[in-house]
C-alpha cells in the first residue's frame, strides 16, 4: 500500500511535466505490484483541476477525472473529523502546507507510504519520490 499524493498522478497525466516519465514508470511499477494506492478524496479535485489549469482545457481536467475516479486499486480516504484531525496535528507539527497535511495524515491513517515529488513533504512528512520507491522496489 502507498498513498500518493496529487503530484504523482498530475505529472503521470501531463506528458509536459518533468516528473511525467518517471511517474509513468512508477505507476506502471506499482500495478505490476499489485498495491492499493489511497488518497484523501480531495486528490482527485486537486489533479483534476491542476491538469485542466495547465491545459487550459476543461476537457483535461474532466479526463483525469474520469481516470482517478475509475481506477482500480485507488482507495479514497473521506475528510472526516478523524482525518481532519490528524492533519492538524502533523501540519502544525510539520510546518505544512492544510493540503500537503492531508496526504501526510492519509498516509498515516492508511499506514501506507507517502509517495510525492514535493520536498516539502520528503523533508517534514518522511515521504518518499516516486524515482526513490521505483530504485527500492522495481
Amino acid at each position: 500500500m502507498l498513498t500518493l499524493d496529487a503530484n504523482t498522478w498530475i505529472a503521470a497525466f501531463d506528458g509536459q511535466d518533468r516528473f511525467h516519465p518517471d511517474s509513468t514508470a512508477f505507476l506502471r511499477a506499482v500495478a505490476r505490484h499489485h498495491l492499493r494506492l489511497h488518497g484523501p478524496a480531495l486528490v482527485i479535485l486537486e489533479a483534476a483541476c491542476a491538469l485542466a489549469r495547465r491545459a487550459r482545457s476543461v476537457a483535461a481536467g474532466q479526463a483525469a477525472l474520469e481516470r482517478l475516479r475509475a481506477h482500480p486499486a485507488l482507495v479514497l480516504h473521506p475528510m472526516d473529523a478523524r482525518l481532519l484531525s490528524v492533519a492538524q496535528d502533523l501540519g502544525l507539527r510539520g510546518l505544512l502546507r492544510g493540503t500537503d497535511a492531508l496526504y501526510a495524515a492519509t498516509a498515516a491513517l492508511a499506514n501506507a507510504p507517502l509517495v510525492s515529488w514535493d520536498d516539502e513533504l520528503v523533508n517534514r512528512a518522511g515521504a518518499i519520490t516516486p524515482q526513490q520507491w521505483l530504485t527500492k522496489h522495481a
